[in-house]
């Protein structure tokens, strides 16, 4: 029984992505290449598009985290909304987000893709 118990707790242990703010993010707390989420605000003319990556940062009022992501954006994506970006952290100090979700006002949502 206690081996069970132990699989279960390592699956859902190398599953499990924790949130951290953009504060938390800058001041080392997240380790390069550590799955995390990030939740914060779209900063007012960060939203760059290059190609197929779309760059913008995002603050949790306290410090700002420069995001990259080559994923499809929820339609209600824009400055000043509430997202949460899974991902990991890059050596260069970029938050590279391979799901960028919206918040809308009772829950997040991805883009659905047509």
């Amino acid at each position: 029984m206690a081996c069970i118990g132990g699989l279960i707790v390592w699956s859902l242990s190398s599953s499990t992505a924790y949130y951290k703010t953009p504060a938390e993010l800058t001041n080392g707390e997240g380790l390069a290449n550590q799955k995390v989420r990030v939740a914060g605000k779209v900063v007012d003319g960060s939203i760059r598009r290059l190609g197929g990556e779309t760059n913008f940062s995002v603050t949790d009022g306290k410090a700002s985290l420069p995001v990259a992501t080559e994923d499809l954006l929820p339609d209600t994506f824009g400055t000043g909304i509430e997202v949460v970006a899974e991902g990991a952290m890059t050596q260069d100090g970029v938050f590279s987000a391979s799901t960028v979700l919206t918040k809308c006002p009772s829950k997040f949502k991805a883009r659905v893709q047509a």
